[in-house]
């Protein structure tokens, strides 16, 4: 279940359903409510699978994963089911291109991308 946006910093690009996690509630609770609102897709078992960080940007992510779901697609965002062998990468942002084929292929990421102040990504670092 992947995502475009169309306001703020991912203005344009493809990834997936996030946002930030309110002080009452598990990280696994968020994942689960942002889905939601985002998609209108209840995820069932979320399982984390990452965590990158963005410093120069102050955002902290954690990457989750579901395969059990309920509910229909009625999305606040333009959000939209993707073959997993079909990947717009070329639509995403580099840190989604790097650590995606990763969690794809069954691997835990843990990385720290440092972008300029021009939003391009000048390093990687494994953690």
């Amino acid at each position: 279940l992947m995502i475009r946006h169309h306001r703020g910093i991912n203005n344009g690009c493809i990834n997936f359903p996030g946002g930030k996690k309110e002080s009452d509630e598990t990280i696994e609770d968020c994942v689960i409510r942002e889905t939601f609102e985002e998609t209108g897709i209840s995820i069932i078992n979320p399982i984390k699978v990452g965590y990158v960080e963005f410093p120069t940007m102050n955002f902290y992510v954690h990457i989750f994963k579901s395969t059990e779901f309920s509910g229909t697609n009625e999305a606040e965002v333009d959000a939209f089911w993707q073959d997993a062998d079909d990947i717009p990468y070329h639509e995403m942002r580099e840190a989604d291109r790097d650590f995606l084929p990763d969690i794809l292929a069954g691997k835990n990421v843990n990385r720290r991308y440092i972008y300029d102040e021009n939003f391009h990504l000048v390093d990687i670092v494994n953690l």
